[in-house]
């Protein structure tokens, strides 16, 4: 099977993980990024690794297409979020190539991307979030957290406490929550192909860099189960999608949808739950996998 690495950029962790099953599944593992001096290059030789352009410029699709072509590529795993939206309009077009890529949907894809899109997902499946603040009722609410409507990896974030930091003029790229000041959780919700529900994995975060969680730990899934199950069948993506939220007096406040592997998947991974031999194997034999075990010991803890 030859599969593509799409911009794994600092996240060489995924690509080792592809390089443990490269003899199972007797994979060709291809990469492609636009910066050559990233750390995934540097990994293994057995990979095949290539420069691209920005998934912003005109020639992507044009590149990528003659690329996997060329190159007979079976599979493609996007793992960023700069070349999904795109991909996911062009998926039957590479279907017809008899090329298959694990990415949900463009509107799965769209609705990830804009928080607010995001917001009226979560409120019409009756998911808890937290409150949305017009910029005319900022004084009222504080304080409040300030993000960008299309923004990831918590860039731009800030929260606002007095009413001198509050901005004097509204800018519609960014808007306002309630900031809600509890523990942070991350969930994995493991979907097939066709969007159907596998498994889920939950993380007690105890340290986030730059949208990574540094420090974390594995948590009892079953008093989030029917969040992760709701979402799983009201969304219907494909494969992996990372979620963070709080949780305070029993109840989980949904932060952010992010239909990719996301900076906590490690901490699923080595608990043992192989999300990324999973998808091979559906995608080897066409055929519904067994399910995981809910099972996990709460005294593990990775960092």
């Amino acid at each position: 099977m030859k599969i593509l690495l799409l911009n794994p950029g600092r996240r060489d962790y995924l690509v080792k993980y592809f390089l443990d099953l490269s003899n199972k599944f007797n994979l060709k593992i291809f990469i492609l990024d636009s910066d050559k001096n990233i750390p995934s290059f540097k990994i293994s030789k057995k990979t095949k690794n290539f420069i691209c352009p920005r998934a912003n410029k005109k020639n992507y699709l044009y590149f990528l297409k003659n690329f996997v072509k060329r190159n007979r590529i079976n599979v493609i795993f996007p793992l960023s979020e700069h070349e999904m939206f795109k991909l996911s309009k062009e998926k039957k077009i590479f279907k017809k190539m008899g090329i298959n890529i694990v990415i949900s949907d463009s509107k799965v894809i769209s609705l990830c991307k804009n928080k607010l899109k995001t917001y009226d997902f979560l409120k019409q499946n009756k998911i808890m979030f937290p409150k949305i603040v017009k910029f005319k009722e900022l004084k009222k609410n504080l304080p409040v957290i300030k993000k960008e409507v299309r923004g990831n990896s918590s860039k731009n974030q800030m929260i606002i406490n007095s009413i001198d930091q509050i901005p004097k003029i509204e800018n519609k790229n960014f808007f306002f929550q309630k900031y809600i000041k509890s523990e942070e959780f991350g969930m994995d919700i493991l979907n097939d192909l066709n969007g159907n529900f596998i498994h889920f994995c939950v993380k007690k975060k105890y340290q986030i860099r730059a949208g990574d969680t540094d420090k974390a730990k594995i948590v009892n899934p079953k008093k989030f189960s029917k969040l992760a199950y709701k979402i799983s069948s009201s969304l219907n993506h494909i494969g992996n999608l990372d979620i963070d939220f709080m949780y305070r007096n029993k109840k989980a406040y949904v932060l952010d949808l992010n239909p990719r592997f996301g900076g906590g998947y490690p901490f699923t991974h080595e608990y043992g739950y192989n999300y990324i031999e999973r998808i091979l194997e559906i995608l080897k034999t066409r055929k519904k996998f067994k399910k995981f075990k809910l099972f996990v010991n709460n005294n593990n803890l990775f960092s």
